[in-house]
């Protein structure tokens, strides 16, 4: 590896400062761009695992500028290897991110920049989406899709010290979706927000369990998930009456799931020994019309648990 890193100094060395220089302001595609990777490989492997992850965040940061830049100038056929190092950086970044926690070093700080760039990454991409051609949108699909993945295991790391700060970021995300559902136009671009929304209360549900595992703040964490879900309820239910048909399903499949969630964490508030007058109840109003629009006439109270474990006769169609 020395080796390596030593032939790519010697390489920009010979090409010169001002052709460096010059690179750092190059996109895919360009003839200077080899260059600019060169130099960030070589700026990458000095220091500890954290210091890694600290610095292929920054190069994922710009990966992502790239493709922001692609889109706006119209060179959407540059997206692909924009995308394919975009995920070539992240993965290394988790990597080193991973070898951090396993080696006992400090992973909080870069574990919460890397969940807050993640979300920012998914904003990003999104207005990307609109802007570039159909053809072209399977590259930024895919780029979102790493950021997703970014996103879940930085904070699936960070709930390992912070649950709450996990949860919060996590909601903080789900209600970036929901503002995405509720102002997009575009039929897949719907699609892919409400598979956005519920996959990430699913996720929500993985950082409560990890608050149960580790017993770090799971009251507190059932408190945010609960308050939450009433609201984001509140808003899919009115979404479900203007949507088009198509897209109705996939708008209960996100209620269905955001329910399961705050199920889950009304019977963890009631283990804990939380008075059901403190629990934070979603509106009769709201719910009635959520088990309309579910088909669940006969669906339990989620805040009276009614059997030995979460969501046991919840209703939900599986």
């Amino acid at each position: 590896m020395a080796g390596v890193i030593i032939a790519i100094v010697l390489v920009l060395s010979a090409a010169g400062g001002g052709t460096v220089y010059a690179a750092q302001g190059s996109l895919p595609g360009d003839a200077l761009y080899p260059v600019k990777l060169g130099t960030e490989q070589a700026m990458m492997w000095p220091g500890d695992d954290v210091a890694k992850a600290e610095r292929g965040l920054r190069f994922a940061e710009r990966r992502m500028g790239e493709m922001e830049a692609l889109a706006e100038k119209g060179r959407s056929q540059d997206l692909d290897l924009a995308v394919e190092k975009y995920d070539c950086t992240l993965r290394m970044t988790l990597a080193w991110m991973e070898r951090a926690w396993n080696s006992g070093l400090a992973v909080g700080n870069v574990t919460t920049q890397l969940a807050e760039a993640m979300a920012r990454h998914i904003s990003i991409l999104d207005s990307v989406w609109d802007m570039v051609p159909g053809e072209a949108k399977a590259a930024i699909a895919h780029a979102r899709e790493l950021s997703e993945m970014g996103r879940e295991d930085a904070l699936a790391a960070l709930a390992r010290n912070d649950t709450m700060q996990a949860a919060e970021m996590n909601l903080a995300a789900m209600e970036g979706r929901l503002n995405r559902i509720t102002r997009v136009q575009d039929q897949e671009a719907l699609r892919i927000a409400l598979q956005q929304f519920e996959d990430m209360a699913r996720f929500g549900q993985n950082i409560s369990q990890i608050a149960e595992e580790t017993d770090l703040n799971i009251t507190g964490v059932a408190e945010l998930v609960t308050e939450a879900t009433s609201e984001h309820l509140e808003v899919l239910v009115e979404l479900h009456e203007a949507v088009p048909e198509e897209a109705k399903e996939a708008v209960e499949r996100a209620m269905e799931e955001s329910f399961r969630g705050y199920e889950s964490m009304m019977w963890t508030l009631t283990v804990s020994g939380v008075g059901s007058s403190e629990l934070p109840a979603i509106p009769g109003s709201i719910r009635q019309r959520m088990e309309d629009i579910l088909g669940w006439p006969d669906a339990p109270r989620a805040d009276i648990p009614t059997s030995g474990s979460p969501g046991g006769s919840c209703g939900c169609r599986h």
